[in-house]
Formats: C-alpha cells, sequence, structure tokens
C-alpha cells in the first residue's frame, strides 16, 4: 500500500539520524502523529529554538548557548591540561568525572580517508594554535579506540612533535574496550581510564 508523500518525506528525514533504520524511523513517525496539537507544537518550538541558538564555542568547539562557552569561562579549570575529543557527546561523556577539570577541545569527527574526511575537515588547526598560544603541558587524546581514533591520535602525535614546547601527550588507560565510544561509557569506566592514563609512544 502506498503512503501519503508527507509521511514519506517524514520517514526519510528520520533517517538521516544516527541509529535511525527503517523500523525506527516508523515508530518515531506514527509517535510524532499521535502527538497532541499542542504537544507537536511545542516540539517544532523546542527544535527551532535549539536549531537557532547552540552553536560551536569559537574557542573549544563544544555545543553550547554562549560563545565562550561554560567550559571556557570556567576559571576554576586547569588551563594546563586540554583534553581533545571527536565530538560534543564525548564532552558530556567526560564531564561525568569529577575530578577532571580540565579544558576540552572537539574536533568535530575523526580522520576517516575512505569517507574522504581530511585534517582540514577537522578542528586540527584551531587545536594546533591553542597549544602553541595557550600555556598548556598536557594533551589527553580521549579518541575512540577504533581505526579513525587511532589514525586520528598518530596524526596529531607527528603535528604535536612539531610544536616547539614541552607537551605531555596521554592517553585515557585501562577500562576502554577496542573499538567502544567514549559517549557510551558509564562514569567508572572513564574515571578509571583518565586516573590510569598514559603517555603515548612518540615513536
Amino acid at each position: 500500500m502506498k503512503r501519503p508523500e508527507s509521511f514519506e518525506k517524514l520517514l526519510s528525514i528520520l533517517r538521516t539520524l544516527p541509529s535511525v533504520g527503517p523500523k525506527m524511523s516508523e515508530r518515531m513517525a506514527f509517535r510524532i502523529l499521535r502527538m497532541p496539537e499542542n504537544e507537536i507544537r511545542e516540539f517544532i518550538n523546542v527544535l527551532q529554538a535549539a536549531h537557532r541558538e547552540v552553536r560551536p564555542c569559537q574557542i573549544c568547539g563544544h555545543w553550547d548557548d554562549s560563545s565562550p562557552c561554560q567550559v571556557c569561562r570556567d576559571p576554576d579549570r586547569d588551563r594546563a591540561v586540554l583534553c581533545v575529543v571527536e565530538n560534543s557527546q564525548d564532552v558530556q561523556a567526560v564531564s561525568r568525572i569529577k575530578d577532571f577539570h580540565g579544558l576540552y577541545h572537539v574536533l568535530g569527527g575523526a580522520l576517516s580517508p575512505l569517507e574522504g574526511i581530511g585534517p582540514q575537515d577537522l578542528q586540527i588547526a584551531s587545536l594546533l594554535k591553542r597549544l602553541r598560544d595557550e600555556n598548556i603541558t598536557e594533551v589527553i587524546l580521549a579518541l575512540n579506540s577504533d581505526i579513525e581514533g587511532e589514525t586520528t591520535a598518530q596524526y596529531l602525535i607527528k603535528q604535536i612533535a612539531l610544536i616547539p614546547k614541552d607537551i605531555k601527550i596521554t592517553r585515557p588507560a585501562q577500562g576502554l574496550p577496542a573499538g567502544g565510544e567514549l559517549e557510551y561509557m558509564d562514569e567508572l569506566t572513564l574515571s578509571r581510564a583518565f586516573g590510569g592514563r598514559r603517555e603515548f609512544d612518540r615513536n
């Protein structure tokens, strides 16, 4: 049976969201259609407001409704330690670690030659500029432990080595499984991984 064109368009849009397949998009679409008029209006208004107001911080790239973001403005942060992550969701994950008080830098993804994502497509130039201009003594490469994350880490190590400053490069240690994504890790796992972080082998 042919479905209404407007319904098919809704399904197509929902399928562009991460991890949303055909069945999930149908469940979401029918849930949206069953919303009362006042709820759907509020849903649309909230969506438009978030799209209009939430933007990447001009310093670190974390999504917030102000720039500099809350983290960059926080005077109690340890400005000598910079945690590099792939996306803004990872900032939220690491922020659950109560004993981490450093700053962040969001790359906006990871290097992936197969998908045509190169250094120019990520916030790498701004990261290197921060390392040159700010008094940062340690960089924590908290990238996903998959092929893209490892490729990005190795590239960053080589680029940071070119900066004429003594910058320690570390990575989270035990607790992060191979292929795991930071945003899905629980607080205890992340806390142990950051607490036992080790220095990268630059050879």
